[in-house]
């Protein structure tokens, strides 16, 4: 798009825009007994929400009573929906529980929320995980129960597993981090005996509050993050096991997090197909401005991409529910905006192997990557400069996201009450990124960066992806 077409379009939109404000969004499901619920399109995700030192170096793990009031004012903002996990930093699912309780009377007041029409159903509905492969760099153990004959092979050839014949658990030695032995491996009867224990967790740390479960990555072995190649479990096996009434009594909605295109759209069908079968309602694949390289952010993370987000029959019959590490506070801000700060702080926790950084340095920063960026801080310059606006470069990722036909939720990551905030508001931007925007802001014309990037960008990262 040239500059004078581009201005011209940012001076259509302002009229629209300069009336709007933020307003929360909510999207009508009808869970597995026919109970229609709206569920706020913005979802409040924990994931880092008391995590120490994630903002700079030294910041303190946040408090409960700040937790609250963060939690507290993404509701009155009219956020409904709250996506936790109980392998979450900070035991953060069962804290969640305990704000949920203190909270069950309040919500239903008016003067609770800024606006008496926002969260229509006067309800919090809390998303959990389940189906998470067994981390074995944590645990040094392998589960009892069977496991891939792949896996223990491997293993076995690194010397991390001395004997692969037991069922009985067994003692790993130096397990590396991305090391995982899959949960959803196996027969029904074992599937389902596996995630009902994790379940339990979740029910004991939510009460009666859990509405959605997600499982949490497919069926996968990894070992130091190379997934082990064999063949995945049935789809079906996997939904029978799901949908035996001791596990899908437990939440009203069923889903899929991290699974790949196919694997859902199988899914989709076997429930049209058989209504014995829990239907799966949610998916959850990463979707950002920033695509991931070939590495992934985690081990076996699925991302769905911009093409694909566009097309309105994408995983047509399944509701998506994007997450990124650009939503409410973002990687970026370490210690301030800026691609600079946030690469070299990446590369320094890569380097001194923190497990969450091995893949997310070379999966976000690659050269397109930072292309987008540099565009992006471009575009919001221009755009405040037009319109008096101050929006930031975090409420224009989000945008980015939500404007997207295929997108009905997006799950953020605010850890402060000011965070919360512009991340409401980044909803009044999404309505003025039609696809032409979208289109600018996502395309990197050909492969040579050379003239695009900043002279920081390391050697070592650019010769990892040539």
């Amino acid at each position: 798009m040239n500059l004078t077409l581009w201005k011209i379009n940012l001076v259509a939109i302002f009229f629209a825009f300069s009336a709007a404000k933020a307003k929360m969004e909510y999207v009508q499901l009808t869970d597995q007994q026919g109970q229609v619920r709206k569920l706020s399109r913005l979802i409040m995700g924990t994931d880092h929400l008391v995590q120490p030192n994630w903002v700079t170096e030294g910041h303190p793990e946040s408090p409960e009573a700040y937790v609250f009031k963060v939690l507290d004012e993404a509701v009155r903002l009219g956020i409904n929906v709250i996506d936790t996990s109980p392998i979450y930093v900070g035991n953060i699912e069962n804290l969640v529980g305990r704000w949920l309780e203190s909270r069950k009377n309040l919500i239903k007041q008016n003067s609770f929320y800024a606006e008496n029409d926002l969260n229509p159903d006067r309800q919090i509905y809390i998303i959990s995980k389940g189906g998470f492969p067994f981390d074995l760099f944590y645990s040094q153990r392998l589960e009892k129960g069977s496991h891939s004959d792949e896996l223990k092979s491997d293993l076995q050839s690194k010397g991390i597993l001395q004997e692969s014949g037991s069922k009985e658990e067994q003692k790993l030695v130096n397990s590396p981090p991305g090391t995982y032995a899959s949960r959803l491996y196996g027969s029904e009867s074992q599937i389902r005996e596996r995630v009902s224990i994790e379940l339990g967790h979740t029910l004991a740390n939510l009460g009666n509050g859990l509405t959605v479960y997600l499982m949490h990555r497919d069926d996968f072995d990894s070992v130091e993050f190379d997934v082990i190649k064999r063949n995945q479990t049935q789809v079906e096996t996997i939904m029978k096991a799901l949908s035996h009434p001791s596990v899908k009594e437990n939440f009203p909605m069923l889903g899929w997090s991290n699974w790949t295109t196919d694997r859902v759209n199988k899914s989709i069908g076997l429930s049209n197909s058989n209504p014995e079968l829990a239907s799966p309602q949610l998916n959850s694949p990463y979707f950002s401005l920033f695509e991931m390289s070939q590495r992934s952010i985690h081990a076996r993370g699925i991302q769905v991409t911009h093409r694909e987000m566009m097309d309105a029959n994408f995983q047509k019959g399944i509701y998506l529910m994007s997450y990124s590490p650009l939503g409410g506070f973002s990687i970026l801000d370490k210690p301030e905006p800026a691609w600079e700060n946030a690469k070299l702080n990446a590369e320094k926790k890569f380097r001194e192997r923190d497990p969450y950084w091995q893949n997310v340095y070379h999966a976000i920063f690659t050269p397109e990557n930072e292309v987008r960026y540099y565009r992006a801080l471009k575009w919001i310059k221009k755009y405040n400069q037009i319109h008096n606006a101050n929006f930031t470069l975090d409420q224009l990722f989000n945008a980015y996201a939500l404007a997207h036909v295929r997108t009905n939720f997006l799950t953020v990551g605010p850890i402060t009450i000011e965070q919360v905030r512009r991340t409401v508001d980044s909803l009044v931007l999404s309505k003025q990124l039609g696809k032409d925007v979208l289109e600018e802001l996502y395309t990197v014309e050909n492969r040579d960066f050379s003239k695009h990037l900043r002279p920081s960008f390391s050697r070592s990262c650019l010769a990892f992806y040539n």
